[in-house]
């Protein structure tokens, strides 16, 4: 289905089958009348329990800017298997390589085997991007890589449980209630409280009423599906060699205040990787004052590339 926006942005949306269990739910957001030939793509892949409503903002700054610059850029975003309107009968352990492989799978379908991409990543996302890079560089095929709040993994995997022993943790990562999971356990956890100050009851709101839009947290058998992938990655040396040996732009984007993944961890990607970092002194999902100098930073990342 397409749709043309208020703002002139146009977005296509559909699913792709990814095996008789699954499938994805995405929407491509680009300039309106743009050839798919002649434009660059870029893929955004979402973190953990979140819907890919979270990109939605950043996603029109980006595309606003390059064509008032003239530019055609079109952006990919979708969920996550079982995840907001994505759809999976599986109950399985998951793994960022099995993700990762869904995105290429993905990549695929909407445009082409030969096509040139732009990855980014934020959080489990991130992890799930690191996979995908490694996927997409022996093809040649790997545009950027651009990560946020995330890490390598650790070698030593002490939450590398399979679902079933994440589905009897999930009661004390999820409350059932709503307002006390918004309230007392996403707001303090992904913001800094300087925002939480200023815009949580703004944000708190905006969950409530929309709560399945944004969130998978209903769906405990998803999220300890993807708690599987989070608690088992790992980029290995040799992982970590074949990125930085690719010579492709890469960018580890920092929270200095991130309760969810450690600041260090995100640190020692950006070594590993010989990457830039951007350090920003947030919480984890990014603070409302520098949402714009977030996304001039993704920016300044793809026009180096151009």
């Amino acid at each position: 289905m397409d749709i043309t926006t208020q703002d002139n942005i146009k977005i296509t949306s559909d699913y792709v089958t990814i095996s008789p269990e699954v499938k994805l739910y995405y929407e491509i957001r680009s300039s309106p009348n743009v050839s798919s030939q002649d434009s660059f793509k870029m893929i955004m892949i979402m973190g953990a329990f979140a819907t890919m409503r979270h990109f939605e903002e950043q996603v029109q700054y980006i595309i606003n800017y390059f064509t008032s610059c003239q530019k055609s850029i079109e952006i990919l975003t979708y969920d996550h298997r079982g995840i907001g309107k994505s759809t999976s009968t599986q109950f399985i352990r998951q793994t960022s390589r099995m993700l990762a492989n869904d995105a290429l799978i993905l990549i695929n379908q909407v445009w082409g085997t030969n096509s040139f991409v732009h990855v980014f990543g934020a959080s489990l996302g991130g992890m799930v991007a690191q996979e995908l890079a490694l996927l997409l560089i022996p093809l040649q095929r790997l545009r950027s890589l651009y990560l946020v709040v995330t890490s390598r993994g650790t070698y030593i995997r002490p939450m590398s449980f399979g679902p079933n022993l994440w589905l009897k943790l999930m009661p004390l990562l999820i409350k059932k209630d709503r307002e006390h999971m918004i309230r007392n356990v996403l707001l303090p956890s992904a913001f800094s409280p300087e925002t939480i100050k200023t815009s949580g009851e703004i944000y708190a709101t905006l969950w409530l009423n929309e709560y399945d839009q944004w969130w998978a947290f209903d769906n405990q058998k998803a999220c300890a599906c993807q708690s599987s992938a989070a608690g088992s990655h790992y980029l290995t040396n040799t992982g970590v060699q074949l990125i930085r040996n690719a010579h492709i732009p890469i960018t580890v984007q920092i929270s200095s205040q991130d309760k969810l993944i450690s600041p260090r961890k995100q640190h020692e990607l950006a070594k590993l990787l010989n990457a830039k970092a951007v350090i920003f002194d947030q919480g984890h999902m990014g603070d409302d004052h520098i949402k714009e100098k977030i996304y001039r930073s993704i920016i300044e990342h793809i026009e180096n590339v151009l």
